[in-house]
This record gives structure tokens, sequence and C-alpha cells, in this order.
């Protein structure tokens, strides 16, 4: 009990925090958004939160409020809002930085605390859809308010499908990695070191890295809050929902063409058995 206690009384300083963080530097040398701005951020923030007596679990739950926040105020009519839900979602991606540094640096990880956190993936399913009906309240917001003679009723729809396509190539590399990762690395000879599609560092030439690493940060939510503010201050909203709608359209479809190449190559083998 005392261990237990001594472990619970201990208030970490900002260097090892940080040091705590040090594997996290070779997955975010390619993200400079997280690397450069919410992760030192993230570092003073989780210095604050452990001194406040909060658990990963509370900031977890206090992250999706502060999302959930931050959609309402871009779904208001209220112009004055929108500044106030983008500043509340990059709270949210701070939070979400933050519960897992506690829960690492304080010892505290548990199976519970990584079903918290994952559970407040439901803003990145939601967040196109919520940019599309930001879009129909404010049309001042579009570059091209009249679409095919439809109005901005057409970034309703945009938004909807550009949602769909972002949830539905995530399930498709779901169900990869579920059902045929395993055999396909087996196969191809692909060590563990870069046996994912997101180890931007795997081998390839120079121009393959870059496109990796293009396509890595696109898809990340660091790279599309900053991506929002920069189209809200534009009043181009329209033309940063239009290109993620081709974007996750093209990544879901690309998806499904490789992954079931592989399945197919796979299902030809002895390795699958």
């Amino acid at each position: 009990m005392m261990a237990l206690n001594k472990i619970s009384d201990h208030k970490p300083t900002l260097s090892q925090i940080r040091d705590a963080h040090d594997w996290k530097r070779e997955y975010e040398k390619y993200l400079p958004v997280s690397r450069f701005l919410f992760r030192p951020a993230g570092f003073v923030a989780t210095w604050v939160c452990i001194r406040s007596g909060l658990t990963s679990e509370a900031v977890s739950w206090l992250s999706g409020l502060v999302a959930l926040g931050g959609f309402l105020c871009l779904l208001s009519a209220s112009v004055e809002l929108l500044p106030i839900g983008i500043g509340l979602l990059l709270l949210f991606n701070l939070f979400d930085c933050v519960d897992g540094s506690i829960a690492r640096v304080m010892k505290t990880e548990n199976p519970y605390g990584r079903f918290l956190d994952a559970l407040m993936s439901w803003t990145d399913m939601g967040f196109w859809a919520v940019v599309g009906i930001m879009i129909y309240q404010h049309p001042q917001l579009a570059f091209w308010q009249n679409p095919f003679g439809k109005g901005t009723v057409v970034w309703l729809a945009a938004g909807a499908l550009a949602s769909f396509f972002y949830i539905y190539a995530a399930y498709v590399e779901y169900i990869f990695d579920s059902l045929l990762r395993e055999y396909w690395n087996k196969l191809s000879g692909i060590p563990k070191s870069e046996a994912h599609e997101n180890n931007v560092a795997a081998t390839g030439g120079f121009f393959t890295k870059i496109i990796r690493i293009a396509l890595h940060n696109l898809r990340v939510r660091e790279t599309q809050y900053l991506l929002l503010i920069i189209a809200y201050l534009a009043e181009s909203v329209d033309l940063l929902l239009g290109f993620f709608l081709l974007f996750n359209t093209l990544h879901a479809l690309s998806l499904i063409f490789i992954y079931s190449i592989r399945g197919r190559v796979v299902y030809g083998s002895k390795k699958h058995s």
C-alpha cells in the first residue's frame, strides 16, 4: 500500500514528462504540427493536469465534452461561435495528447483508459459532416456559394460523404489488419518494424517517401484542424471540404483495390492455412 501511495504522490517534472515520450519522436518525426505544436503544449498541459489531480480517464472524458462543445459551436447559426468552436477542437486535440501522457508518466496505463482514448475517435468520424453543416449555415465561408446551381445544400451531402469514406477507409484498414495482414507480411517477408502502412520511414525511393509523408499528414487530425483554420480565415471552407471528399474517397477505393489484390495473393498461396 505504501508503494502505491508513493507512486500516486509522485509528481513528475516537465523534463521527466518529456523524457517519457522519447519513443514518440520517431513516429512524430514526419508530423510537424504534432511535433512542434501539440506535443510541446501537451507536456505543459500534462504537468498542469497531474498537479490538478486529474487522471488520464478523467481527461479522456473531458476531451470528449470539449469536442462536443466545439461541434455544437460549429453547428450553430451564430458566426461569433465559429472561432470558439475551432478553438475547442484544438483544445480537444491537446487533451487527446494529455490523457495518454498522464497514463505513461504516472504508470497508470490500463485497458479501460485505452478504451476511452479510442472511444473519443467519434469526433474524427463526424468531423467532415459537421464542416458541411457549417458551410450550409454560413454561406459566406464558401468560395463557391452556388455549386451546380443547387446552393450550399451541396456541401451537406459533401460533408456526409466525406465522413462516410473516412470511416469506411478506417474500416477497410481494420479488417485487413485483423484478417489478412499477418499472412501478407509472412508471404512478403516484411519485418515487424516495417509491417504497418503508417510507417512513413519504410523502404522506398525519395519521391515515394515524400508521398507517404504527405498522405500521412493529411490523414491526421492536427493537419486537418490547421487547414480548417486557414480555410476559415480565407473564407474557402468549401474548397477544403471538396478536397477531403476527393481525398477520403480515393483513399478508401485505393485501399479496397490494393488489399483485394493482396488478399488474392494470400488466397493463392499456402501461407494462409
